[in-house]
This record gives structure tokens, sequence and C-alpha cells, in this order.
């Protein structure tokens, strides 16, 4: 296809789908377009702008466009346009993508059901006709890959929020190792925690999308020809976990001892409930310094859950977050070394699958259980889809690895990738 080709048809789609799933925010369609016809001509004089040579990107909305209003998920700012576009934007079109858009979020990208009151709520493209919650915060550019509105979409993830819409979602999800993509440019929850990812439909395009955001390449990783260690952490580490969760990840451990991979368990510095914790605490601490004005005024238009979780970061004072910082600062000296001689850690994307929204409780937040661990332990993280429930509702699982190992994490991930092909939910629509 030409680039002009494939931008139309992901225009037509968000034309048809968005309404009623709610994932495109803005459609850039003319600039797009524009672009797409500039890709092709040079393409037709011999020349090729990069690795992502007109393909359609749909970005986050907490990420500068040049032109656009970082809107953040939220109806608390004025008409504030950003006059340049953020680093990883600018390494994006430099590559050869075509920017299409943005896409919903959760307000502040602050929750993990996937929801925002205040500008509406993606709905997941799995449940059909049925209103499913996608996962967040990057609920919209999840819902953008899984129904097919486009190839590549950008995210953020600060506990979880590429990689829980990835799993609920059925489709692939990249943490990166903090600080590889710049962050400037990008409205800010909690530094301590936030990544930017790629969220796509194979492990290649996430592989792809992260070397551009990151300005680097990733080195092939001859050690994978030789069978892997997977660690995984005991089922009652686990608990509570829907059992259909519990059987896939069962299915999956014998599935890597019939291909010859070694499975070991592993010991954790702290439960994942505590692990959970510490970064919600961090997290709410540094949410309150950015938006105490916004969450403490009444009248301002905020996700009343939002507001709920901006305030709990009022009652955390310095000293005990500079304490915590200290504590997990030594967890993950600890966890490093005790991962020396394993290849990735295994665990389910998710404690339970997708399902209707009128299940959400905005007061339980059992959907970061499991991610919030590599935020924590400052480790890199995928998401990666490996089955469903007889609902349809996407099972997946995550693969994690220490910090700088990105390039390790994916190679290991794609190995696995075709040792479980056979289990994968295809992609919502062709």
């Amino acid at each position: 296809m030409s680039a002009l080709d494939l931008t139309r048809l992901c225009v037509a789609r968000i034309k048809e789908r968005n309404l009623r799933l709610h994932a495109v925010e803005t459609l850039m369609e003319e600039q797009a377009l524009a672009s797409a016809e500039a890709a092709d001509a040079a393409r037709a004089d011999g020349r090729k702008n990069g690795p992502l040579h007109g393909i359609p990107v749909l970005i986050k909305e907490l990420i500068d466009i040049a032109g656009l209003e970082t809107l953040h998920g939220s109806r608390c700012y004025g008409a504030s346009v950003a006059v340049r576009s953020a680093p990883l934007v600018q390494r994006l079109e430099a590559a050869g993508a075509i920017i299409l858009g943005t896409t919903h979020m959760v307000e502040f990208a602050m929750g993990s059901w996937g929801t925002n009151e205040a500008r509406g709520t993606p709905l997941n493209p799995r449940g059909g006709t049925k209103d499913w919650y996608a996962g967040g915060s990057s609920s919209g550019s999840a819902v953008a890959v899984a129904a097919g509105l486009v190839p590549l979409a950008i995210g953020s993830d600060t506990g979880g929020s590429i990689r829980i819409p990835a799993t609920i979602c059925g489709v692939h999800g990249f943490k990166p190792s903090r600080g590889l993509i710049p962050t400037e440019g990008v409205a800010p929850l909690a530094a301590t925690f936030d990544t930017i990812g790629p969220l796509g439909n194979s492990i290649a395009d996430l592989r792809l999308a992260c070397e551009v955001m990151a300005g680097r390449s990733f080195a092939p990783d001859m050690a994978l020809s030789r069978n892997l260690t997977i660690a995984v952490v005991s089922a009652e580490d686990l608990v509570p976990c829907a059992p259909e969760v519990l059987d896939m990840r069962e299915r999956l451990m014998m599935r890597l001892s019939a291909l010859g991979h070694r499975v070991v368990p592993i010991t954790l510095p702290a439960s994942l409930l505590r692990l959970q914790e510490l970064n919600g605490t961090i997290v709410a601490f540094e949410a309150w310094q950015h938006f105490h004005q916004q969450a403490s005024d009444p009248s301002s238009p905020m996700d009343p859950h939002v507001r709920k979780r901006v305030l709990a970061g009022r009652d955390v004072d310095e000293t005990k977050y500079r304490a915590l910082l200290e504590e997990i600062a030594e967890m993950t000296k600890f966890f490093a070394q005790a991962q020396a001689d394993v290849d990735a850690i295994l665990l389910p994307g998710t404690p339970i699958p997708a399902a209707g929204l009128e299940t959400v409780d905005q007061d339980e937040i059992p959907l970061s259980r499991y991610t919030r661990m590599a935020n924590t332990l400052d480790l890199c993280a995928i998401a990666i889809p490996v089955g469903a429930t007889p609902e349809g509702a996407p099972l997946g699982i995550q693969l994690c690895a220490p910090w700088g190992q990105d390039s390790r994490l994916l190679a290991v991930a794609e190995k696995l990738e075709h040792g479980f092909a056979d289990l994968y939910v295809p992609p919502a629509a062709s």
C-alpha cells in the first residue's frame, strides 16, 4: 500500500468506529494526508525518510504535538497550544511516521480502569456490542490498536498504564527502561516512574517504534539462541486472581518447559500488594505537587475519582515520601542481584480479564496489582496477548527484566512469541 492509501484507510476506520469506541480525541486528517502524500512523493523519487516511512501513528494526549492543545485527559485547562512537538514526536516524524492525531486517556493518567467521567470513556473493542472497560490510563491508544484504527500508538506508563490496557484489549505494549525515551514535552504525573512506550500488534513493531523514539538501535542478542531461564512467582503470590488467569499461567509454564526452557521460582523483595502500595503512595505525593490547585478547587471540572486520588497525596508528608524512595532503592538493588541468572520474569498482565463497565469499582485497584512491580523496582516490561476467556476477553502476560535490558527483553519476548503463537488473540480487525 502507499502511505496515502494506508492513511486514508485509518482515517476511514476512525470516522466509522470512533463515535462508539471514543479512542481518538483529535484527528489531524488534513495534515496527515498531506504528510502521506509527501511520503509517497519522496519514495517515488527514491528517498525514504526512515524505518516508519508512511506509517500512521496516534499519540496519547499528554504528549506535545505542535499546534494542538495538550489536554492530559482533562477539562481543567484553558486553550494552551503546544508551540513545538515533544522530542519523541519529532523523532517519529523524522523516521517517516504520519502523526494521525491524539488518543483519549484517563484524566492526568491517574487510573487503571480506563474511565474518564470528565471527557468520556474509551470502550474495549473486544467486547463487541457490550460496553467493556479498556484499562488505563493509555486506554484510547490500546483501543485504537485493538480496533484496527491504526497500526501503532504511543502511551505512557507510570504504574502499568501501557501494559494494563494492552492486556485488557489484547494487544502488545512495551514499558521501556525509565529514561530510555525522553519525557521532555510530556505532561508529568510522577517523574519517579513516568515512562513512554509503544502499543502495537507485534514485538517487532514495538522494537522499531522504541528504537526510533529512543534514538538508538538495539543490537541482536546472540545469547538467545539457547534455551531461556524464566522466573515465576508462586500462585500464592498472585492471590486474589481470576481462575482463567491462573489457568492461563499454568498452561504457559507447561508450554515453556515443553519447549525446553527452564522455569524457576523467584522471591520478590516484598509482596505484589506492597509494591503496588509503594508505587501508589509515591505517585500520589508527586501528583499532588502537579495538580493540587485543580483538585482543591471544587468548581474545577475534574473527574471525581481522579480528584480523590490526587487529594490522597495531600496526606503524604515529605519525610515519608523520602523514606519510601530509600526503601525502593534498597529493594531495587537487591532484586537486580537476584535476577542475575534469569532472562525474564513472567507474570500475568492483570489479575482479572475485561468485563462490563457496570462491574467497575473505582475504590478498588485490582488491574495494577501485577504491573506496578516493574515501575517500583525500575524494570522494563512488555505485555503480550496469549489467549482469551470463553467470553472473548483477552488474557495476557508480562515479561520483565532489569533496567537497561530492553534489547534483551524484546529478544526474549520475540522468542517466546513464536512458541506461544497458537495461543495468541487475533487482532479485532484485519
